[in-house]
């Protein structure tokens, strides 16, 4: 029965955030960063040209790995030739992570005695806010490495070890700096497993994929270091910043997964993550939005099994065992009233309003018009989900995590001349906001306005709703 009850909520979940993730996209909810640079790069490689895209840094197409080492995107390939759109990354990534409540319920029924615990368990994963957070937040690589980890511990506690590493090398291709989780955790075999041999193995393969990734290959495809080496410059003079956004940031992490507490050694694998994540100074990698804790997950839910576990073993006496694992069922509950982005039932419902005819109307147009890839396309940021199935597409304006990463006005104002090589300009205007006022989205369309090389061809006449297309001329 337990097992039918997973099944269906695994079901369900993929169902509903697949659903949800299509609709955010659908309705001008995603953006060019990062479910627009995605498609591009699947789009691409099923072309032909593997990994290859656009790159409004360097103002040139290059391989994706000069940016992120997540190789992993060329998987889903094979299924653009089916059809060559957002929703197949969506849906995958919908899939990959709801079936990591199936490799839970594996875990703590191997850990742990009680079926009904090992139930709460596997449905907390699907409740966890990052799990949610992650699945609707557009599509990123990385959060497949969540459910390819939890499969590796879930190996490596069966000892079928051929599984384990397959696992490890599928995580290894989501992101550059998962080599240094990898790493942790071949040490954590090796000293509090005693398993030396397949510890060895794993903390070499770890580091040695961060080295090469981070110092070789991507600085080989950029030509320049990584761009996140400047994440981590004056941490003595950002202390005090850094341990204030740093503690409520891990508080919302372990609150409701507090048993981890209780099986410290196995949290603190991924410590490298909470590390990159706690001392960036970009302020995205310790929201509750985004895909930063992809890595974290699984650490915290295996040491929860654990911790369980443990706190079983230590405390005899029922009734507190009891009230426990209530508190940890209601702070469950409370975090996913507080963070899940689902439309009933929560403090902040996500709901996604139907778009306006006329605008639904004029992206069907151009979306045809434009449906040869070899046109080079610039859209506004909420637009390129729907114009990257390309081989060359520029964004116009910026990526507004800028202004947390140390960047000024000045230093964006530099890349406003990004669309001047495309062959046609779309602007959704409310993403350009009010004209009477001088901000940097303003500026980007005041100078495409001015552009004598440029003229407006489309509008459907809504002013500031309106789409407007401009061609090079």
């Amino acid at each position: 029965m337990n097992k039918l009850i997973v099944w269906i909520s695994i079901i369900l979940f993929i169902i509903s955030f697949s659903w949800f993730s299509i609709r955010r996209y659908q309705t001008l909810n995603s953006y060019y960063y990062d479910l627009g640079i995605m498609n591009q790069v699947v789009y691409n490689t099923s072309q032909g040209r593997f990994l290859e895209m656009s790159n409004p840094d360097l103002k040139r197409n290059v391989s994706r790995l000069a940016i992120h080492f997540d190789p992993i995107l060329a998987v889903f390939a094979p299924f653009y030739k089916i059809y060559p759109g957002p929703e197949v990354l969506l849906i995958g990534q919908a899939v990959i992570l709801g079936l990591g409540a199936w490799i839970i319920y594996l875990l703590a029924e191997k850990k742990l005695k009680d079926k009904f615990t090992v139930l709460i368990f596997s449905l907390t994963y699907l409740l966890y806010f990052p799990v949610q957070r992650v699945v609707l937040f557009d599509f990123h690589g990385v959060a497949l490495a969540t459910t390819f980890l939890l499969a590796s511990i879930y190996f490596q506690e069966t000892k079928k070890w051929h599984w384990f590493f397959i696992f490890i090398f599928l995580s290894l291709l989501t992101k550059e700096h998962i080599g240094l989780v990898v790493f942790i955790y071949g040490i954590y075999l090796f000293i509090i497993k005693k398993e030396k041999k397949f510890g060895l193995i794993t903390g070499f393969l770890g580091l040695g994929f961060f080295i090469s990734t981070v110092y070789f290959i991507i600085p080989y495809f950029r030509g320049e270091a990584h761009f996140a080496s400047n994440y981590f410059v004056d941490i003595k003079l950002r202390l005090k910043s850094i341990i204030l956004d740093g503690f409520p940031y891990v508080k919302s992490l372990i609150l409701p997964n507090f048993y981890a507490l209780f099986s410290p050694l196995t949290l603190l694998i991924s410590l490298p993550e909470w590390a990159i994540n706690i001392l960036s100074i970009n302020n995205n990698q310790r929201s509750v939005f985004f895909h930063y804790n992809s890595v974290i997950v699984p650490f915290v839910s295996y040491s929860s099994i654990l911790g369980y576990r443990n706190f079983d073993n230590f405390v005899k006496n029922k009734k507190v065992k009891s009230l426990i694992l209530i508190l940890f069922i209601l702070l469950t509950l409370k975090s996913a009233y507080l963070y899940n982005p689902i439309p009933y039932f929560v403090k902040n419902p996500v709901k996604y309003k139907e778009l306006n005819p006329i605008t639904k109307k004029s992206l069907k147009i151009w979306i045809e018009k434009l449906k040869d890839d070899k046109i080079r396309v610039s859209t506004t940021p909420k637009l390129a989900p729907f114009f990257t199935s390309r081989r060359f597409y520029h964004n116009f304006l910026f990526d507004s995590a800028y202004a947390s990463m140390g960047l000024t006005d000045v230093d964006i104002i530099e890349t406003i001349d990004e669309y001047e090589t495309a062959d046609y300009v779309i602007i959704y205007r409310p993403e350009i906001g009010n004209l009477d006022k001088i901000s940097l989205p303003v500026k980007f369309y005041t100078r495409l306005k001015d552009d004598r090389n440029f003229q407006i061809v489309y509008s459907d006449d809504r002013n500031e709703k309106s789409i407007e297309v401009y061609k090079r001329i």
